[in-house]
């Protein structure tokens, strides 16, 4: 997703216009990262519940 795309969308932190936001965000979410690319290329679903 493009950052304007996610400001739109409302996705938290809505700080996706400054510069390296992306950056910031992914650096972060590594192990979410790996996670989720590892079910898509084993074309699983993966249940998210936010409480």
């Amino acid at each position: 997703m493009a950052p304007a795309d996610l400001i739109k969308a409302e996705v938290y932190p809505l700080c996706w216009d400054e510069p390296d936001a992306l950056e910031w965000s992914a650096d972060g979410n590594d192990g979410l990262n790996r996670f989720f690319g590892a079910a898509a290329a084993a074309d699983d679903a993966v249940l998210v519940w936010l409480d």
